[in-house]
């Protein structure tokens, strides 16, 4: 006998609102450890519910719209669920609850496995549930259903994309970079040990500089992607990349640690005529788009940043913890009103004027390594630790990283790849057309010569985003 995870019950179906209500209940627990299972707001879940009640098992003539069209294999392939539920399940609401946590005397009380019978659960009265609102996109999707269907399901919660078509335009497809580039390849020299680990698009959006640790420079001309340029910006430790504002310069720092003292010199370069030059020095670890704001880390107690002062403004701290909560990672939005950080494994959202956190979003990720803001901070592509290591492939013990998308008025990651590589670094181009990630392998070739910088434009939308091929 299967042991299922949820137990599930039809409460209403309205084919004319698109919308059925269900009832789920967890029916199994680790009572010795008080543990069950998460509560499921993912729409992959309840995309699989619908799919269930279609009766994929049956003969072709007794199964629903959805089992005729979906056989298996193609739902057991849980990438493809992820990515694809949002085509049928077109919005999810929690409605109500119960016995969530149970209380030390329901523990006393509840059993570690649960069977349907007759479409019924023993102590139901007792057991973790809740009541969920599902709409979906076509009513052949709900055709299946009627209530008081009932039924035991083994399936769990994923992480689904939730972006919309108002989204699309905005968002990058990251289903297959429109162009990879390997920065190494054909390149003559020692690589060991080399990795990119930043890229940096030009404020007019024309040239993508890359750098290395130690101050190997590239430079691509987002035209058409051809090298511009490949040198070397002296002898450096940790090279810092800053394009100085409104010029194809590019500029190049030196630390020993990221978190030392701005350094005395700089190295620039002028893309136009291919040659080293001079140029007003660069000031601060980022700036924003029009140079007005830069920040620097300030060696304080939270191990935060400070604003650099600008002509009508003085040196700002950012207070964004009230203790030890170093950031990792930021991006200022390319109109400049905000600048997001990451600090382990939460963001803060601050207004570069006051230096005050406006946003947060406490435990955004178990650990988040670089940001990249579209050019009004209405979305920002993260790379975090993975959400979907468990089931999205077999990476032993790599763990490679997810690349996410956050819509930011809502909190809400709408968009997510699991890589095969780290993500050493990100950048979305002025214009908002373009999103480039540095792809660093995690195996043996990590650090060695084999980075790449993934291309992505925007728009996901696919001719198959209507959920039935006839419709």
């Amino acid at each position: 006998m299967a042991t299922h995870i949820y137990g599930v019950r039809v409460l209403d179906v309205d084919p004319k609102e698109l919308r059925v209500r269900f009832k789920v209940f967890a029916v199994y627990y680790d009572t010795g450890s008080e543990m069950f299972p998460p509560v499921p707001d993912d729409p992959a879940f309840f995309f699989f519910l619908l799919w269930e009640a279609a009766q994929p098992h049956a003969s072709m003539e007794q199964r629903g719209p959805l089992a005729r069209m979906l056989d298996v294999d193609t739902m057991l392939d849980f990438v493809w669920v992820e990515e694809n539920a949002r085509r049928f399940v077109s919005r999810i609401e929690r409605v109500a609850g119960a016995n969530h946590p149970p209380t030390p005397e329901q523990w006393e009380r509840l059993h570690d496995f649960y069977y349907e019978r007759d479409g019924a659960w023993k102590d139901e009265d007792l057991l973790v549930q809740f009541d969920y609102d599902v709409w979906v996109t076509d009513e052949r999707c709900i055709e299946s259903l009627k209530p008081g269907d009932a039924w035991g399901s083994a399936m769990f919660p994923m992480n689904a994309d939730t972006w919309t078509a108002d989204d699309a335009p905005h968002i990058p497809d990251l289903t297959k970079p429109a162009r990879r580039i390997a920065p190494f390849a054909g390149k003559k020299g020692d690589f060991r040990r080399k990795q990119i680990r930043d890229v940096e698009f030009s404020d007019d959006g024309a040239y993508l500089a890359a750098t290395t640790w130690d101050g190997f420079v590239w430079v691509y001309d987002t035209s058409d992607w051809s090298e511009v340029a490949h040198t070397r910006a002296g002898d450096r430790n940790v090279a810092m990349l800053m394009w100085v504002p409104g010029e194809p310069v590019l500029t190049v720092k030196s630390y020993s640690r990221l978190d030392d003292p701005e350094p005395l010199e700089q190295w620039a370069f002028d893309v136009r005529s291919g040659q080293e030059t001079t140029a007003p020095y660069q000031h601060g670890h980022l700036r924003s788009l029009d140079g007005v704001h830069r920040i620097t880390p300030n060696g304080g107690a939270e191990g935060g940043y400070d604003l650099h002062a600008t002509d009508t403004l003085p040196q700002r701290t950012i207070a964004h913890a009230a203790g030890w909560d170093p950031i990792q990672c930021k991006a200022f939005s390319a109109d400049g009103t905000r600048l997001f950080l990451g600090a382990q494994q939460n963001l803060f959202v601050v207004d570069p004027v006051t230096a005050r956190v406006i946003d947060q979003v406490p435990g955004a990720s178990d650990r988040l390594f670089h940001l990249a803001s579209s050019p009004d901070g209405t979305y920002l592509a993260a790379a975090s630790a993975s959400r979907k290591l468990d089931y999205a492939g077999s990476f032993g013990g790599k763990r490679p990283h997810e690349l996410c998308v956050w819509r930011t008025a809502d909190h809400r990651i709408i968009l997510g790849r699991q890589m095969t590589t780290y993500v050493s670094a990100l950048a979305w181009s002025p214009d908002g057309r373009q999103l480039v990630a540095a792809l660093e392998p995690c195996d043996e070739n990590f650090a060695n010569g084999k980075s790449e910088l993934a291309v992505f434009t925007m728009d996901p939308t696919s001719p198959t985003d209507p959920p039935f091929p006839e419709a």
